[in-house]
């Protein structure tokens, strides 16, 4: 049996999420987390309007990922390989052993309002394009000025991110080509050169806080390469603002590495739907409160101790 963790991005947050660990020890970490990122990070996990500002999303995804991730860590399973969606990766970063939570939730805090910022002086927007191939949409992109592949995240759904124009222009010609465009609730257009005027900033908190070298191999999205070095993980960090999330790839090099259980480590059950359609011969679980958590349990001493149904 080989185990990856896969850490949820943005579009994940799920208000009150956390209430189903009250009194559970691993919610320690978000002091760690607070910490990090100078405020109460509890109040921004209960806020319903926090997944639609990036600067608030992206630090209680994390804040709820990494709850869940303390409470796997507490019950003794530990995965042999780890990797993260946009956000994600920095989550997955801290479950490598690559900073620290408060150095993690730091830079997370940094690059939030960075981004930001980002939207508010390049506005734009995304759209999930669902029904067609990859090669299909790259033709669909290059016929679009300004719009680029942002995510690549499974068999029939890519989502594309340009200019509000060039986004709303995507629609017919996915419809023409047999697919539908399907748009995005979000502050911007991630993963594309509206991002760049965040790219310094992050550079430089990652440069403050520092990366070490991880203790457990990172799948990163940006390259689909396992990094086991701290320059590498750094660099992808930086990378992944401005370079499409290549999650698709991610998931087929988790299964070519001979993962088994996939487990996704958050809120929201996206990369699980994403993962049962990319590598269906891989056993998908989330654990997102203490429910799912006693579930993987159950499911990983039966798989232990005998066959597969």
């Amino acid at each position: 049996m080989s185990i990856a963790f896969v850490f949820p991005g943005q579009g994940s947050h799920r208000a009150g999420s956390l209430e189903p660990w009250a009194g559970h020890p691993a919610l320690e970490v978000l002091d760690e987390v607070s910490d990090g990122i100078g405020r109460d990070v509890r109040a921004l996990t209960e806020d319903p309007t926090a997944g639609g500002r990036t600067a608030d999303a992206q630090p209680a995804i994390l804040a709820s990922s990494l709850v869940a991730w303390r409470a796997l860590a507490d019950a003794g399973v530990a995965p042999q390989l780890v990797a993260g969606h946009s956000l994600g990766e920095y989550t997955a970063a801290i479950a490598a052993g690559a900073m620290t939570v408060r150095d993690g939730a730091a830079v997370v805090a940094a690059r939030g309002a960075a981004m930001a910022d980002a939207c508010e002086a390049n506005p734009g927007t995304m759209a999930a394009v669902v029904k067609l191939a990859p090669d299909a949409v790259e033709v669909l992109v290059d016929r679009i000025d300004g719009l680029v592949v942002a995510n690549d995240n499974a068999p029939g759904q890519v989502v594309v991110a340009g200019p509000p124009d060039a986004v709303g222009a995507v629609a017919s010609q996915a419809r023409d080509a047999g697919g539908r465009a399907l748009p995005l609730d979000v502050e911007g257009a991630f993963h594309s050169a509206a991002m760049a005027p965040a790219v310094p900033r992050v550079a430089e908190m990652l440069e403050r806080t520092g990366v070490a070298d991880p203790t457990v191999p990172l799948v990163s999205g940006a390259s689909v390469t396992e990094r086991i070095a701290a320059d590498g993980i750094a660099t992808d960090l930086q990378a992944g603002i401005l370079s499409p999330v290549r999650w698709r790839e991610v998931q087929l090099a988790l299964a070519a590495h001979g993962v088994t259980d996939l487990v996704e480590v958050g809120p929201g059950g996206v990369l699980s739907g994403l993962a049962k359609r990319t590598v269906p011969d891989v056993t998908v679980h989330r654990v997102e409160g203490p429910e799912h958590l006693d579930a993987l349990l159950s499911a990983l001493t039966s798989a232990s101790s005998g066959p597969r149904a």
